[in-house]
């Protein structure tokens, strides 16, 4: 009987993880909550799988649980962003439990650490050096394949000594839906950053979804790679109880400034979530199922919120009751009772349904000050 109790309790644990446990015909990136660094799974619609970075040096239990839970038995593409322990300390034991089948994409050259010994030894001859460019095509021989795509690495032409100036690019493309992933890139100078992020955003263009560079660091998301992106979703990947107070103040005031919603894995120990605009929800499951318009996040394992892809037609989304976000075309935003009017990834767009919209800005009505925030 105790054993029966056992396995029922399990399967309602593991229940919202199963539900994506095989190919379902969508595209799904599972943001894994691995604490403070990065590991996300992509799964394609006919279940080719990548690994983006594996996760924390010592805390390798949670993306091969996680993993686990999802029915995975082999990756076919790892890709790695940088060498730092936070994002491929699990390399070894992630690789050995889910065998890798084809490339493992990196920066090239070489790092002195064990960590990236124990990586370089776990993906063995598959390891292959990136080139900004390169592409790696999922479900090559469907009507509707994801396309990888690496548009930067190693600093983006600007000289660095800084490992997470160094990170490897990628943007994720299916159909309409654009994603960005970008390991600890760097957007301010400093004594020890160089900005990366500005001359990197042209290149990646406007996404959907932004992974936060540098866990929410105040030396990340700048107001031009914001500008230049214009992402509606930023999911967040830090751990409780870090000692580099992340999220930050600064990362998080810049996305409310540009009207992104944003998911993160764990509260950290940076500035505090405000509800509404922010939602710590464990993994963060992004699926966009094909020829769609829209996409969906899950969070909390069965919390789900609708958004409307760049170019799409704007849908009734979930999103707490608020109107989903505007489209690219939708320049310009008005209540009919204001007299101002917003651009259209200004947050208040979102918080008032009394709303008109058109290509230029309204006759008898003034720019909100400091739109967008």
């Amino acid at each position: 009987m105790k054993k029966l109790v056992f396995l029922v309790r399990l399967s309602v644990i593991l229940l919202p993880s199963l539900v994506y446990a095989q190919a379902n015909g969508k595209l799904q990136i599972h943001f894994m909550d691995v604490g403070q660094g990065d590991g996300a799974i992509l799964i394609s619609p006919n279940g080719e799988t990548v690994l983006f970075d594996d996760g924390v040096l010592k805390h390798c239990d949670k993306p091969v649980a996680y993993l686990e839970g999802l029915g995975i038995t082999r990756i076919d593409y790892h890709i790695t962003s940088h060498y730092h322990s936070d994002h491929i300390g699990c390399a070894s034991q992630v690789l050995q439990e889910f065998p890798l089948q084809k490339d493992a994409l990196d920066r090239g050259g070489s790092y002195d650490s064990a960590v990236y010994e124990s990586y370089v030894n776990a993906v063995g001859s598959h390891r292959k050096t990136a080139t900004e460019g390169m592409t790696v095509t999922l479900d090559s021989g469907s009507a509707h394949p994801v396309i990888i795509k690496v548009v930067a690495l190693n600093g983006n032409g600007i000289h660095s000594d800084d490992e997470n100036d160094l990170s490897l690019d990628a943007v994720v493309q299916f159909g309409e839906f654009k994603g960005e992933i970008g390991g600890d890139l760097s957007g301010f100078n400093t004594d020890r950053y160089k900005d990366i992020e500005s001359s990197v955003a042209p290149k990646v263009g406007r996404i959907d979804v932004y992974k936060v560079h540098h866990h929410g660091s105040s030396h990340s998301t700048n107001p031009r790679w914001l500008h230049t992106t214009t992402p509606k979703v930023a999911v967040i990947s830090c751990g409780d109880g870090n000692s580099y107070g992340h999220p930050t103040q600064e990362t998080i005031e810049a996305l409310h400034k540009a009207g992104v919603m944003t998911y993160w894995t764990e509260t950290g120990n940076g500035v505090p979530p405000e509800p509404g605009r922010d939602i710590v929800g464990g993994t963060i499951v992004v699926q966009v199922p094909a020829d769609s318009k829209n996409y969906t996040v899950t969070y909390n394992g069965n919390q789900t919120d609708t958004y409307s892809v760049w170019g799409g037609v704007t849908t009734a989304a979930s999103n707490g009751g608020q109107p989903a976000m505007p489209t690219a075309t939708q320049t310009y935003w008005w209540s009919k009772n204001s007299k101002v009017y917003h651009f259209a990834n200004c947050r208040y767009v979102r918080q008032t349904e009394n709303w008109e919209h058109g290509n230029t800005p309204p006759q008898g009505r003034t720019l909100h000050a400091g739109c967008p925030q």
